[in-house]
């Protein structure tokens, strides 16, 4: 037995709905006056999203935290590399494919990694269609896609037989599922089930969004979408010593915010969005007018 870790670790999605008195058609309007407050309230709704297994090139330098994705095993008892007999992954590629190394597994032991690739041979490019080893194993197969390069002895395209007379008999560190070639394209996996020897790992169940009390803190984002100065509102204000800078107040279940007229930049259309600060991610919005 042992333990299944996700790099990147299924987080909650959110949802938010708009109170009274905005309306949540975007048909409220607001007048313009210097001494206006606009009570901006939202309702929280919360569930578990789905795993997010992808490499993501395209979005480089500017982001880098999507890079790459993996999901670890790690024994909690001892396990040499010649007895792991069932290597299998359930996947199917939503954008992308094989190439550059991944999609993987990666053994890990004290003398180095063995790689196991997944993809067409003698180039690993292709997992989709026809060259799709989704829950086949990726053990003992007949082929040269065992890279033992980084190992004493070892070479690049390589046996199965040759990598157990190498590494069969030493203990395994961890095994992990490895995606990470979004370098050379964007590579988004839907990842169903992993499975070593009698230990498999599925990710739990994604589900709606339902009300709760647990609000994690957030901030408010305002647009001016219609109007003469449109663009995102930088300094908002807030009558009530309570509410400091951006982020929202927690009041009777509900993000609360008094927000000063003053603030905005006269007559037009405005967005106000819930940024969850954990993700920080628009949760939802709401529109309103003001003249």
């Amino acid at each position: 037995m042992g333990t299944w870790t996700l790099s990147r670790p299924q987080a909650s999605q959110y949802a938010v709905q708009v109170q009274q008195p905005i309306n949540a058609d975007g048909s409220s309007i607001f007048k313009a006056n210097g001494n206006a407050v606009i009570p901006v309230r939202f309702a929280l709704a919360a569930g578990l999203g789905p795993v997010v297994f992808e490499s993501i090139g395209s979005n480089n330098p500017t982001v880098t935290s999507d890079d790459s994705s993996a999901l670890s095993f790690s024994p909690n008892s001892p396990l040499n590399v010649s007895q792991i007999v069932t290597l299998k992954a359930s996947y199917l590629y939503t954008t992308g494919n094989c190439h550059g190394g991944s999609l993987r597994w990666s053994i890990a032991t004290t003398l180095g990694n063995l790689f196991i690739y997944y993809g067409a041979e003698p180039n690993t490019i292709d997992c989709n269609g026809f060259n799709s080893q989704s829950d086949q194993n990726m053990i003992a197969l007949d082929d040269l896609r065992y890279d033992t390069s980084g190992i004493s002895g070892g070479s690049f395209y390589d046996t199965y037989t040759h990598a157990m007379q190498l590494v069969g008999s030493l203990p395994v560190q961890y095994v992990a599922l490895v995606l990470d070639s979004g370098w050379g394209g964007d590579q988004v996996v839907s990842l169903s089930s992993a499975t070593l020897n009698d230990n498999t790992w599925t990710p739990s169940p994604s589900d709606t969004p339902t009300p709760t009390c647990a609000l994690p803190p957030a901030n408010i984002k305002i647009t001016k979408t219609a109007g003469s100065t449109p663009g995102v509102v930088n300094e908002v204000a807030a009558i009530q010593p309570t509410d400091t800078g951006s982020q929202f107040r927690v009041l009777s279940c509900n993000y609360m915010y008094n927000l000063a007229t003053s603030s905005l930049s006269g007559a037009g259309t405005y967005t106000v969005e819930v940024v969850i600060n954990n993700n920080n991610t628009a949760a939802g919005n709401a529109m309103f007018g003001l003249k």
